[in-house]
Order: C-alpha cells, then sequence, then structure tokens
C-alpha cells in the first residue's frame, strides 16, 4: 500500500488508487509546475488548505489533455480539457484532494495556481423570494416539523419542482444540506442567482415565473466561496464547486453530463437532436495572419459530394464545444437522411484558448481575413471542392455569433450567410464610446454588400447591471437592433427569439433551426 502523502498539512490518503498514474512534487500557492506524461496520467498534490478557493491555469502540450480534481474516495471532477492554449480552472479544495492531468504518454504540460482563498474570506449571500410549495414547507417547519417528507417527495418527482401558475409555471430549483450558500449557473435569469436557505433546515432554494416554452440547462455550486473584488471575480468562483443538480436525473451533454436540463411542456422542436456523437477528422490549420496554429475538425455527411451544387460547406466557431458537447455532427446527419437538408461539410474551429478566442472572435480584422483568404481555401483544399459563396454558412454564439456576422458582412463573397446565436452584439472596438446603435448595427448600416442573415436571442439574455466599468448590453435588445437595421436595408434576415438564456443546449437547436431557415428543403 502507497503510504500517505502529507505537505502542508494536507494529506493524500493512501486508499486513493488512479490506474497508470504517478506523483509529482506538490503545488502550493502561486505555484507553477512543468512536468511530462510518463504513463498517460499524473498526480499533483496540492499544497492548500482544505476548503480554500483555487484558481489556476492549466496549458496543455499540443495533444488533447484533461485536468480533473480527484477526491479521497476517488471520484473525478472534470476541470479543464483541451490541445493548445491556456485552459482556467477553479476548485474548492476536498481533504485529501489532488489534481490528475491524464493524456499521450510524454506530452507535456505546466500547471500554474493563480489564487487561493482560505474559508475564512467566505460569507453568505443574501436571501430571496420563495414558491408556494415552499411557503407552505415553511409552515410546516414553524410548527415543529422537519423537511423529510418534502425531500421523500421531490426525489420522486424530481427537480426542479414545477408549480402551474395561470398561463405559466414556477419552477423552483432545490438543493440539499449545503453548509454556507448555494449558486444557481444558467437558470431563468441574466446573472447566476443566489438561493435562500429556508430558516435553518437543510433546503435551499430560488423561484422565478417562466413560460412553458422554456428550455435551459444548468447547474448548482454548494458552498461558493466569497471573494473579494468585483462581481465578475466573485462570479467566477462558483466554477470551483459547480455540477449537475443531484435531484434532476436529466442530464447534459449526454456522453458527460455535466449539467442538468430541463425542457417546458410547450418548448419547440430542436431539429435533428437528440443525437449521437459521430468521429471527426482532426487537422492542424497554421495562419501565416494570425501568427498561430490550431486544430481543425472537419465531418462530412453521407453521400456528401464535392461537385454537388446543391451541397453545404458549414463553418461553426467554438468547434470542439459543438462537436463533443452539442454533437452537431449527429443532428446534421439526422437532417440530411431525413431530406430536410442537401448534404453538407461542416468545419469546426478550435478557438485554442479563452485569452485568444476573446482577442479573435468580437471584431478582430486580421481574424476576420484570416477566415476568408487562409481558412476557406484550406478546407476547400481538403474537402476537394470549390466553395460558392450562396453555400457557405458561418455559424456561432456569443462571441463565435458576433464573429459570423462580421466575417460574413466583411467577405459576402465568400460566406455568403452567417447564423449568430445570442451574438455579443453590445463589443465595441476600445474608445468609441456611447452611441445610438450598437457597432455591429452601424457596421450593417454601411455595408456595401449584406449576406444572408439569421440572428437568435434569449429572453434572459438581459443586461446585467452592478458591473465594475460598463455593464455588458442587452443581448436581446442589440440583436434585434442589427435585425431592425437588416430589414430596413432589405436584407434578407430572421430573428429567432427563444426563452431561454446564453447557453449551449438551446443554441445547438437554435443552429439547426436557422440552417433549415436558410437551405431547407
Amino acid at each position: 500500500m502507497r503510504p500517505a502523502l502529507s505537505l502542508g498539512g494536507i494529506v493524500l490518503a493512501a486508499g486513493l488508487a488512479l490506474p497508470s498514474a504517478s506523483f509529482c512534487d506538490g503545488l502550493g500557492p502561486d505555484g507553477t509546475l512543468s512536468a511530462t506524461l510518463s504513463g498517460g496520467a499524473r498526480l499533483i498534490p496540492l499544497a492548500v488548505p482544505e476548503r480554500s478557493y483555487v484558481s489556476g491555469q492549466f496549458q496543455p502540450g499540443g495533444v488533447e489533455q484533461a485536468l480533473d480534481l480527484i477526491g479521497p474516495d476517488g471520484r473525478r471532477r472534470d476541470l479543464a480539457r483541451g490541445s493548445d492554449g491556456v485552459q482556467e480552472f477553479h476548485l474548492v479544495m476536498p481533504p485529501a484532494g489532488a489534481l490528475r492531468v491524464t493524456g499521450a504518454a510524454g506530452s507535456a504540460f505546466s500547471l500554474r495556481l493563480t489564487r487561493v482563498v482560505p474559508p475564512g474570506a467566505q460569507v453568505a449571500p443574501p436571501s430571496v423570494p420563495r414558491s408556494p410549495r415552499i411557503a407552505a414547507l415553511a409552515e410546516t417547519l414553524a410548527r415543529g416539523g422537519d423537511s423529510r417528507a418534502f425531500w421523500a417527495e421531490v426525489a420522486q418527482q424530481g427537480t426542479p419542482l414545477v408549480e402551474p401558475d395561470g398561463d405559466g409555471l414556477i419552477l423552483t430549483f432545490l438543493y440539499r444540506g449545503a453548509a454556507q450558500n448555494v449558486r444557481l449557473v444558467g437558470g431563468p435569469s441574466n446573472d447566476h442567482d443566489w438561493l435562500e436557505r429556508l430558516g435553518t433546515s437543510d433546503v435551499w432554494l430560488r423561484s422565478y415565473r417562466v413560460g412553458p416554452d422554456i428550455r435551459l440547462s444548468y447547474r448548482l455550486a454548494p458552498d461558493v466561496p466569497a471573494l473579494p473584488g468585483p462581481p465578475r471575480a466573485q462570479r467566477m468562483a462558483l466554477l470551483a464547486t459547480v455540477g449537475p443538480d443531484p435531484l434532476n436525473p436529466r442530464r447534459w451533454p449526454e456522453d458527460r453530463a455535466t449539467a442538468s436540463v430541463y425542457e417546458g411542456p410547450a418548448a419547440p422542436e430542436q431539429p435533428g437532436f437528440p443525437a449521437p456523437a459521430l468521429p471527426v477528422e482532426e487537422l492542424r490549420f497554421a495562419s501565416q495572419i494570425l501568427h498561430n496554429s490550431r486544430r481543425v475538425q472537419i465531418w462530412r455527411s453521407p453521400g456528401f459530394a464535392p461537385a454537388d451544387p446543391q451541397a453545404l460547406l458549414l463553418v461553426v466557431f467554438d468547434g470542439p464545444t459543438a462537436v463533443r458537447d452539442w454533437h452537431l455532427p449527429g443532428a446534421l446527419q439526422a437532417l440530411v437522411a431525413a431530406g430536410r437538408l442537401p448534404p453538407l461539410a461542416a468545419v469546426f474551429i478550435d478557438p485554442i484558448d479563452s485569452e485568444t478566442r476573446s482577442a479573435e472572435l468580437p471584431g478582430n480584422p486580421a481574424f476576420s481575413r484570416a477566415m476568408a483568404e487562409e481558412l476557406l481555401p484550406f478546407a476547400a483544399r481538403h474537402l476537394g471542392l470549390t466553395p460558392a459563396p450562396a453555400r457557405t454558412v458561418l455559424a456561432g454564439a456569443s462571441f463565435g455569433g458576433i464573429a459570423a456576422a462580421r466575417i460574413a458582412l466583411d467577405h459576402p463573397d465568400r460566406f455568403g450567410a452567417a447564423i449568430a446565436l445570442s451574438g455579443s452584439f453590445w463589443w465595441a472596438p476600445e474608445g468609441r464610446g456611447p452611441q445610438p446603435l450598437v457597432w455591429m448595427a452601424e457596421r450593417a448600416l454601411t455595408a456595401a454588400r449584406l449576406p444572408r442573415l439569421v440572428l437568435s436571442a434569449g429572453s434572459y439574455e438581459t443586461a446585467r447591471p452592478g458591473e465594475e466599468g460598463p455593464p455588458p448590453d442587452d443581448i436581446r435588445e442589440a440583436s434585434r437592433q442589427l435585425y431592425a437595421v437588416l430589414r430596413a436595408r432589405g436584407a434578407e434576415a430572421a430573428f429567432l427569439p427563444h426563452s431561454g438564456g446564453h447557453d449551449g443546449f438551446v443554441w445547438r437547436g437554435e443552429l439547426t433551426e436557422a440552417l433549415l431557415r436558410l437551405y431547407g428543403r
């Protein structure tokens, strides 16, 4: 049996068994570690106090690698995954926990801890309102009862708790037994809301009134450290504990189950979904314009023929997410097989990392040129086709949404259509200042030629007050403003509103619905 390892009062349990894993030196506050995987996996003990909030950066070595947090019982928590760039991670230190890096033997990686906050710096959030069902439970507790019957009912029905309310619903998110607080990530709100503790009971909750057509994915973060600093830093701390709802059996993505989902009784169809995971071809794309290289994944529908004049070429930003989490190739294959879409090839572009994504996607003219002058010819050569602008479409969500619209406006001779899902149209070049029109609407107002555009935004994608500096604008209203300008100029455009938020579980269906609007048979 391997002896226990102690670092700064942190003991790595002898019973922690990890196949093909080797130990290396521990990592403490502000520490950095560069190492090589000798056997496909490596354990890194953390020399930080139990229940500390920890944030850091993981740098893979050019091949697909994963960073996990391993608890004393051997249970795994996904922290980061990628092949290039810097991946950020957040965690709350469990008893006898350790990091584990897995990947190809011989591949290099580096880890750096950027922040460690001990539990003494954490405080509880304010309370929020509750639902009628919770009000009844509160009365039971006030009479000296307990919550056991309530939790038995919840276990049978599942969560979230759904109550009718006129033509809508009251949706209550629940968590049992947190010590300090619980935060909801991805609920029907423009922020990550705190749950309320019901008195001194083990019941934590948050209620919302929603429409029956709502669709969302969400996660719950118990015992989030309350950190000093701006609201954004405090929100980021929830990534240390966030996970799926333990009481909701519906999970997403289907093969990783990192979030929970709820779909109202009137939620619209998501064409092609649910879908299976399909294999894709992986290539490396090097850009002379951007001075970087990245992974590109390519998929062809069965029967795709480069010479077919009806075939489509789809370029998708944030490609690994669309492939791994959305299973977009599986949905596209189903729609092609059903005759609802023509045969197509899809190119999925890796953003490298969050820093590169933020620098390239929103409004970078060099990135726009690279997509038109390098990526498109690269994909065309590999696929053996001559792209027709009218059959070439860009698609993306959030920053990827503004990138799709921007690049199509810059190069309508290359990309004849674009799909912008929850496009970050609040973005503007530095120093622009407040203007009557959002920057992308101004860009559309002066463009010499307009592509076909489909925009989508959710009812919960509204402005978030309380940020340091200028708060992000309302994505929904910014999208409507751009749509109004496009229609005023006679462009072929559509706006698809939905009852949801900034959410990949929604975006996957909005993307296939948009493709059907543009090219459906």
